[in-house]
């Protein structure tokens, strides 16, 4: 795969359509989760064969040991690759590219990476949770696509984003679930457009609007199960804390700034999430706790809403003692 990138496999990929590629692209704050996502999928769908791709810019020893652990727990393949920092050279001098850690544009390289490994992938974001069988995602035809995608909302980021880009098909997908045909995604040099947008436009959702103006009309639209958005923050933010879903769903993607690995999740979501990590490999490792400033003050509004008036007004006041110690301002000598 050239310079940009090595592996910690070289085992032989099977080409048989049982197989199921799964790819992640993460950073350092998402093993956890992915891992966690992975566990879910195989408690989910036993019998399936699955070879898993991690792709990231680096990864910690820890992080490594766990997911060799996880491998070995369930007899799976977990294909580690490190990219090198070189692969986006062309482009990082760009200001889109200074603005995120390199890991938001790790899917857009993924398919090229994958040539000659798989001619189907299935790209996951790390903030997600198989709830069901996956069995059906190869009846999906892609042949004559790109990838087959969710809608995003579509009365509030599609409807905006269509515009904003100008797409000729009046559609807008969220990235976060890709089933990806490999081959017709280099045929159509992919990942150079989608590069080249985010160097040259203003994006409000930086590679998911360059995909969305590369692959536009170049995509199939599937039932929203594959992708299903759950915004904790909402939900939270009135008081709610039950997985509230009455359709049948496969993934379950926790869009927004609250995770249910964050021990501030007051959410049933938080519970599921306990029950699949404490069946893998990063079982001992605590809930993250509340630690900027926005953190603290979706906390103590979310204990006040669920009726913990006097828990929420103790983090609230540490949200304050935060906010008050980051503005103060080291005196001039």
């Amino acid at each position: 795969m050239g310079t940009n990138l090595s592996s910690n496999s070289t085992s032989s990929i099977s080409s048989s359509s049982d197989v199921v590629h799964i790819a992640f692209g993460v950073d350092t704050n998402y093993f956890r989760g992915m891992a966690v996502n992975i566990t879910s999928i195989l408690r989910n769908n036993p019998g399936m064969v699955f070879i898993f791709h991690v792709f990231a810019f680096s990864i910690t020893d820890d992080s490594r040991r766990r997911l060799e652990e996880l491998e070995r727990k369930y007899d799976i393949s977990i294909n580690i690759h490190i990219l090198h920092k070189d692969i986006l050279s062309d482009f990082n001098q760009f200001p889109c590219f200074s603005q995120h850690p390199l890991g938001t544009f790790i899917r857009i390289l993924i398919p090229n990476l994958l040539q000659g490994i798989t001619n189907k992938v299935l790209y996951l974001d790390a903030d997600i949770l198989c709830m069901g069988e996956l069995r059906g995602v190869q009846s999906i035809n892609i042949d004559d696509c790109i990838a087959a995608v969710v809608h995003d909302e579509v009365e509030t980021t599609a409807k905006t984003q269509i515009a904003a880009l100008n797409l000729s098909h009046a559609e807008y997908f969220n990235a976060g679930v890709m089933y990806i045909n490999v081959g017709n995604w280099v045929a159509n040099d992919s990942q150079s457009k989608a590069l080249t947008v985010l160097s040259t436009q203003q994006l409000l959702f930086a590679d998911q609007d360059a995909l969305n103006a590369v692959l536009n009309g170049h995509v199939k639209y599937i039932d929203e199960k594959w992708n299903f958005r759950y915004h904790l923050v909402d939900f939270l933010s009135k008081g709610g804390n039950s997985l509230d879903v009455v359709a049948p769903v496969v993934f379950m993607h926790f869009t927004g700034p609250v995770k249910p690995w964050h021990d501030w999740c007051l959410h049933e979501a938080k519970d599921i999430f306990i029950r699949y990590q404490s069946e893998s490999s990063w079982a001992d490792v605590p809930l993250d706790q509340p630690k900027s400033v926005r953190e603290l003050k979706l906390f103590s509004k979310f204990l006040v809403k669920q009726g913990r008036v006097a828990e929420g007004i103790c983090w609230h006041a540490k949200y304050l003692w935060l906010r008050s110690s980051k503005n103060v301002k080291p005196h001039s000598k």
